[in-house]
């Protein structure tokens, strides 16, 4: 099958899934903001699940049971497509809690309903129309598109499960060691197709802040009892089938054989000393992610700035194998080959590659701040008295900080766990341990296997839980030596 081929049919699939992720998303939306008791904790545990769920242990555990379905092409395509449309999801849940109402308010759509005749002007298939496409269209396909590239870049789990993707045809090929110039071909098509869309979605979101409508408010409908049901019974079966079984399997199997593990030094040291540097770049590469998005979308910012901002998350959307094939080739050319086997254009690949992701954490978090609470924080910091001093500390920390510490894990543990970018640019002697666990998987499953992928999940869990009290405590250093600088530069 030709390159075009597959990218037509990755196309097709990343169509009908982003489709249906709109209609399922708008609808668990719904769900969401109906709830406002003590168990919205637990909704958005099962909502938010999925994913945190890397798709390389998604797709190890499925891929076992997927090739016990080798003579119905048929299934293994509706199994991988399920798989990725309950990874998408929780990605669309999250942008219609959060996005503007649509531009067409439920007053004006109940006095369309409300005209019976059939001559009157609103009534016409025009007018319909006009309202089918202000209400949903719009407000649908910037969340939509985001949902066809997370779909149409996928690679772990079409890897894994052996489905026809450019990302895994395209990865294979530089793999097999065609030169970078012939891969970096490959990619117009595909570029294409993300440039198009982007171009799209960037059009359409200036004209929308050009209407006064935009900046209305949501309305809040009650849902019945079968929609709440219904909701829920899906919830529950993605998270059983992301987060159940592959940890079930992967946990279970990985602690019968971690004493095996434990006793083979050279496996232990090696799966030890690879994690270490994928958090080494995964935490250096999400604290750099979000400082370039606080600079950029921090409210008090020009238009300019932030125009420049959404100008760089450019390289970040167009998915992780494109901007690694790209970046290869910059860090190979006459001017960049010396750091090429270095850190460096790892470093530099992967805070491209979070930016978008750490700006669209920026923007919702921005969102959830209060600001009262906040400014008052503040000024109890500021406070001649010590104690008074250090509560408001504490509340910048509780109001601010602590979002903005677990902003730069969830950064860091998608790059600890991307694969493409780490297997293209990372230094030989330091490569990350998603690659080895991504080559090995290819062989198969055992328990050893299973030991090393929950020992390297478990690894960063681990490490951003113990590093919580030390950057909590370094946080209220930093805020009390700018007092104390303060105090000394105003007496």
């Amino acid at each position: 099958m030709s390159l075009a081929t597959i990218c037509g049919v990755t196309v097709l699939r990343s169509l009908v899934i982003s489709i249906l992720a709109v209609f399922v998303s708008r609808h668990l939306s719904k769900l969401v903001e109906a709830r406002h008791s003590k168990r919205s904790f637990l909704l958005f545990a099962l909502i938010l699940a999925p994913l945190l769920v890397p798709d390389l242990i998604v797709g190890y555990v499925w891929s076992l049971m997927v090739l016990k379905l080798s003579q119905y092409p048929f299934l293994i395509e509706l199994v991988y497509s399920s798989l990725v449309l309950l990874k998408v999801v929780p990605v669309g849940i999250i942008c219609f809690c959060f996005a503007a109402p649509p531009l067409v308010t439920s007053e004006a759509d109940f006095i369309r309903k409300s005209v019976r005749s059939a001559s009157a002007q609103i009534s016409g298939i025009a007018a319909q129309w006009s309202f089918f496409f202000w209400k949903n269209v719009l407000r649908s396909f910037p969340i939509w598109a985001l949902l066809f590239l997370l779909a149409f870049q996928e690679f772990e789990m079409a890897s894994l499960i052996y489905r026809d993707s450019w990302t895994v045809s395209i990865f294979d090929a530089q793999a097999r060691g065609v030169p970078l110039h012939e891969a970096l071909s490959f990619l117009k098509v595909p570029l294409c197709v993300e440039l198009l869309l982007v171009t799209g979605v960037a059009l359409l979101l200036s004209r929308m802040q050009k209407q006064p409508q935009f900046k209305q408010h949501s309305d809040f409908r009650s849902n019945s009892v079968f929609s709440q049901m219904s909701s829920l019974v899906y919830l529950l079966i993605a998270f059983l089938v992301i987060v159940l079984i592959p940890f079930s399997l992967t946990g279970g199997g990985g602690l019968r054989a971690i004493g095996s593990l434990f006793r083979n030094q050279l496996q232990l040291m090696g799966i030890l000393q690879e994690s270490g540097w994928g958090l080494l770049y995964g935490i250096t590469a999400g604290i750099a992610a979000w400082g370039l998005a606080s600079f950029f979308f921090s409210e008090n910012r020009s238009r300019q700035l932030k125009m420049l901002g959404l100008i760089f998350c450019l390289p970040g959307l167009c998915g992780s194998l494109t901007l690694a094939l790209v970046m290869a080739s910059l860090f190979l050319s006459d001017y960049g080959h010396w750091l090429y086997d270095t850190p460096v254009p790892l470093f530099i690949t992967l805070v491209l590659f979070l930016f978008p992701r750490a700006a669209f954490l920026k923007l919702i978090f921005r969102s959830q701040w209060q600001r009262e609470p906040l400014f008052l924080a503040r000024l109890l910091s500021h406070s001649p008295n010590q104690n008074q001093m250090k509560n408001g500390g504490r509340l910048q920390w509780i109001v601010s900080g602590r979002m903005q510490y677990w902003a730069v894990v969830l950064l860091a543990f998608w790059a600890y766990w991307d694969v493409t970018i780490s297997s293209i640019l990372a230094p030989n002697n330091a490569m990350t341990s998603s690659v080895r666990l991504y080559n090995l998987m290819h062989y198969g499953q055992n328990s050893i296997l299973s030991a090393m992928t929950f020992l390297s999940f478990c690894i960063p869990v681990l490490a951003s839980l113990l590093l919580l009290p030390v950057v909590k405590k370094l946080w209220m250093l930093t805020l009390d030596q700018k007092h104390v600088t303060k105090t000394v530069s105003t007496s």
